[in-house]
């Protein structure tokens, strides 16, 4: 009878000594990523550039100038060459692009040549890069005028900066 009861005992006793299962959830929230505020475009027009001729609500804006287009707009960031396809209408690889930085934010800018209504364009572009936005600039004129504007859209485009 004392073997019976130790047994029942025991029995009892190791009844609860399983393992439990432990399960563990995980959350189906998405990482959205944090957009920085929009910045604020600053840049020095020539004189004659006026009033912009289109002005988008998204922010795009163009100028009609002595013998020239310039165009300022702001796109959606992280894709590089994709800005660079919407721009130029090349893809990246075939382009040569000065990158550079200051602060946090990267310069892209390249040139390129393309044929227009009026015959062989020359344009030339700038990317401003935050991390959030691509802020873009681009210049287009006749290519047998460009060499006259160098010195103008060299001017410009130094002064094509964001006021964060």
């Amino acid at each position: 009878m004392k073997i019976l009861v130790c047994t029942i005992v025991l029995v009892a006793l190791l009844s609860g000594c399983r393992a439990e299962e432990t399960f563990e959830t995980v959350a189906d929230v998405p990482n959205e990523p944090v957009l920085a505020p929009l910045g604020q475009i600053c840049l020095q027009l020539p004189d004659h550039a006026g009033t912009p001729v289109i002005n988008k609500e998204d922010g795009g804006k163009l100028y009609l100038c002595d013998g020239y287009v310039l165009t300022c707009q702001t796109l959606e960031g992280g894709d590089l060459e994709a800005t660079v396809r919407d721009l130029s209408g090349f893809q990246a690889e075939d382009l040569t692009i000065w990158t550079t930085r200051s602060d946090q934010l990267r310069r892209h800018e390249w040139v390129w040549s393309a044929i227009g209504e009026e015959g062989d364009q020359l344009c030339r572009a700038v990317v401003l890069d935050d991390g959030s936005y691509h802020y873009c600039l681009t210049a287009m004129a006749k290519a047998d005028a460009a060499g006259k504007l160098e010195e103008e859209w060299d001017q410009i485009f130094d002064s094509f900066s964001l006021d964060q």
